[in-house]
C-alpha cells in the first residue's frame, strides 16, 4: 500500500504464542481491501518448517506476519505500532462468532470518534457455570469500564496516543488499557455478542479458576507487578532466581 492511498478502515491485531493451522481460518474471514490484518507471533524458541508453511500462506493472503518476545501486551503493541487504520481491534485467537462484531466496528469506523470499548462475551464451553461467568464479565465491564481481552477490545488510535500506546506488559494489560483509557475516551459496551473459548476456566476445575483469576486481579489492583504476577501465573522462576 503506498503512502498516497487512504488509510484502511479497520486493524485488527491478534496476537499468538505459536503459528499452527487454527491461524490460517481464523484470519480468512477478517481479510478484507480496507481491513489491516496483523498476526504477532510469540519468537519461537526453535524453527519449523510447518510454522514457516503457515506463516507464508497468511502472509500470501494479506496478512502481516510479525514475531516480538512473548508478552501479550508486548506483541499487541508491536502490532499496533505497524498499523494505519484509526479505528483498532485487538482479538484473541480463541475467540469466534466475529461476524457481529465487525458489522459494528466497520459502521463505527465511518465515524469521527473517538471511541474505546468491547462487546459483550459468550464463553463456550460445557461447564453451565460459564454462562454465569459470561453475564458477570459483561455486567461489570459496563458498570466499571473495566474489560478484559475476551471482549474484544477496540479503540482509536488517538486515544492510544493520549495514555502512551498500549500497555507493554505480560499480564493484566487488557486491565491497565482499560483504567488509561477511561480517563481519556468515551466509552461504547453495544449489545453485540461475540464468543470465546472457557476452556482456560476447566483445564484445572471450574471454581478454582474463577477464584485464582479474582487474586490475580486483587493483587494487580492493589500494586503488585505484572510481570511478578505473570511469572506465578506461568510457574515461571523469579528474576532473582535465575
Amino acid at each position: 500500500m503506498s503512502s498516497e492511498q487512504a488509510p484502511p478502515a479497520l486493524a485488527i491485531v491478534i496476537p499468538i504464542k505459536s503459528a499452527d493451522e487454527s491461524v490460517e481460518a481464523f484470519v480468512s474471514p477478517l481479510l478484507a481491501e480496507d481491513h489491516e490484518v496483523v498476526v504477532v507471533e510469540a519468537s519461537p524458541e526453535s524453527p519449523s518448517s510447518a510454522r514457516d508453511d503457515i506463516r507464508r500462506r497468511c502472509q500470501d493472503a494479506g496478512v502481516r506476519w510479525l514475531q516480538a518476545p512473548a508478552s501479550r501486551g508486548g506483541q499487541i503493541a508491536v502490532g499496533i505500532a505497524t498499523t494505519r487504520a484509526d479505528l483498532i481491534w485487538v482479538l484473541h485467537i480463541d475467540s469466534s462468532n466475529l461476524a457481529p462484531g465487525l458489522t459494528y466496528l466497520q459502521d463505527l469506523a465511518k465515524t469521527k470518534g473517538p471511541y474505546w470499548g468491547r462487546f459483550d462475551v459468550e464463553l463456550r464451553g460445557d461447564h453451565p457455570g460459564l454462562a454465569w461467568v459470561s453475564r458477570a464479565m459483561n455486567w461489570r465491564s459496563r458498570l466499571r469500564r473495566i474489560c478484559t481481552g475476551d471482549q474484544g477490545m477496540f479503540f482509536h488510535r488517538r486515544l492510544l496516543d493520549q495514555i502512551g500506546g498500549f500497555p507493554d506488559q505480560p499480564l493484566m494489560e487488557d486491565i491497565e488499557v482499560s483504567k488509561r483509557l477511561r480517563l481519556v475516551g468515551e466509552f461504547r459496551a453495544p449489545r453485540v455478542t461475540i464468543a470465546a473459548s472457557g476452556e482456560r476456566w476447566l483445564r484445572k476445575g471450574f471454581w478454582r479458576t474463577v477464584f485464582s483469576m479474582w487474586r490475580w486481579r486483587i493483587r494487580y489492583f492493589l500494586g503488585a507487578p505484572a510481570d511478578s504476577l505473570y511469572r506465578e501465573y506461568y510457574g515461571l522462576p523469579r528474576q532473582s532466581d535465575q
